[in-house]
Order: C-alpha cells, then structure tokens, then sequence
C-alpha cells in the first residue's frame, strides 16, 4: 500500500501489521547509508485508492525498542511527503551535543518548517544507521489531524525555547570558523581588547624587573618571558585573568 526512497537505496514496500485489520504499515530502511544530509520519500502506491476520510499518519524509530514519533502524514489528496534527514558528522566536536538521527522535518514542501531530533534508546547518536523503521497508521481524518495539529503546537513551542537560547548565546558556527585573529576580533572586540591589554601588561611585569639605569631591557629578557608566557598559556590560560597593573 506505501512504498519509501531513502537516497542511495532501492525502493522498499510497507507490509502490513499483523492483526491490524491493514490500517497499520511498518517500512523498514535497513540499508540506509551515513550520510551527511539524506531524504526519505514516502508515499501511497500508484495503485490504492485511499479513502478520503481517511490520513495516514507517518512515524518514525531507529530501533524496534524505540518508541515511534510522529512526523506527518499521507492522504488522498497528499500521497507522498519528503522527509529531509540529516545525519550526524563523524567529526563533530567532542563537547557538541549529539542529536542521533538528526533532524527530520515533516513535509520539506510545505514550508512548516516543523522538525524534532531522533536519538537513539540510550540518548545517543549514531553515525552508522542499520535500521531505520517507518510506521504508518490509518485513521480517521479528525482523529490523526488532531494529533498533528498537537504535534505542530509542541514542535512550535520547541523551536520558540531554542530561539530564545540562540539570542542568548554566541553563533556556535562562526566560532567554529575563526581561524586567525583578525576573525576573533571581529567576533569579540571587546574581549579581545582586553586580552591583548592583559598580555602586554604581563610583558611589562616580567620585564620591568630588569631596567637597566638607561631603562632598557635586554632582548633576551623578553624571549626569556615569551617562553615562559607561552608555556603557561599552553598548561593554563586562566592565569591572565589575575594580571593586573602592579
């Protein structure tokens, strides 16, 4: 009755649960390959004739020990969605949050721009999928439309709280991608500012422990310091936060 593409893959038939009088559809993915960015098409079979008073909610799982979650819908007059999946890097940064399957976002066309993050039954992420599992259940049109309805309002709800913690954070991304300092200066003045003055002041310390009676320092002195500067730098760069004029 439905039929599911995940990118890379060979097209893979619904089969029907057993005892649910076929208005239950289990498609399991079992080949999908890691990729960075993925989509999954979904859709009723050329063939069916779907009744219209009648949706087909879709979810999904990466695990038959997970619990499935809701992400959209079929009907007569919407017989296929496009589920953009995105699959964690490899090379994510060791600190950054793991969000397993990623985002999949529920009907790409349509603009809502809902989309809920997939982990695994331990919390964590996974960049090898071996089995990604579809459910679809056909029910009654107000009833699955309710529960969409309910899924969008919480789906909604969420993205307003991660909108909120984005304004109150740096743009993780562009921190990511400063590479000289130019860039950091660019992203942080203030800040750099203050740790250029800190570190010249630490200079001025070190060094002015050895004037001479016409007030120079020996070049030797200050390679002596940028040693010392750089290895405490390397073991613990807190240390800057106590340097103060003496």
């Amino acid at each position: 009755m439905f039929a599911a593409i995940a990118s890379g893959n060979p097209l893979q038939l619904s089969v029907e649960v057993p005892n649910s009088n076929g208005l239950q559809h289990t498609i399991v993915l079992s080949r999908t390959k890691p990729k960075l960015y993925s989509h999954i098409t979904l859709f009723i079979l050329p063939n069916v004739t779907f009744p219209p008073d009648f949706v087909a909610t879709v979810y999904f799982k990466l695990s038959p020990q997970e619990e499935f979650k809701l992400f959209g819908y079929l009907s007569g007059e919407k017989p296929s969605a496009i589920f953009k999946v995105q699959i964690p890097s490899s090379k994510r940064e060791p600190r950054e949050t793991s969000d397993g399957l990623g985002e999949i976002d529920m009907d790409v066309d349509d603009g809502s721009g809902a989309n809920d993050t997939f982990a695994d039954s331990n919390g964590n992420g996974s960049n090898n999928i071996s089995e990604l599992i579809i459910g679809i259940s056909i029910e009654p049109r107000e009833q699955g439309m309710m529960k969409l309805e309910e899924w969008k309002a919480s789906m909604d709800a969420e993205a307003q709280k991660n909108n909120a913690l984005v304004l109150s954070r740096p743009n993780l991304g562009v921190i990511r991608n400063i590479t000289t300092a130019g860039q950091l200066a660019q992203v942080y003045p203030s800040l750099t500012q203050e740790l250029a003055a800190k570190v010249v002041q630490h200079a001025y310390n070190y060094l002015s422990g050895f004037l001479d009676s016409q007030g120079n320092v020996p070049i030797k002195r200050f390679d002596t310091w940028w040693d010392k500067f750089k290895n405490r730098l390397a073991n613990d760069g807190t240390f800057l936060d106590e340097v103060t004029k003496d």
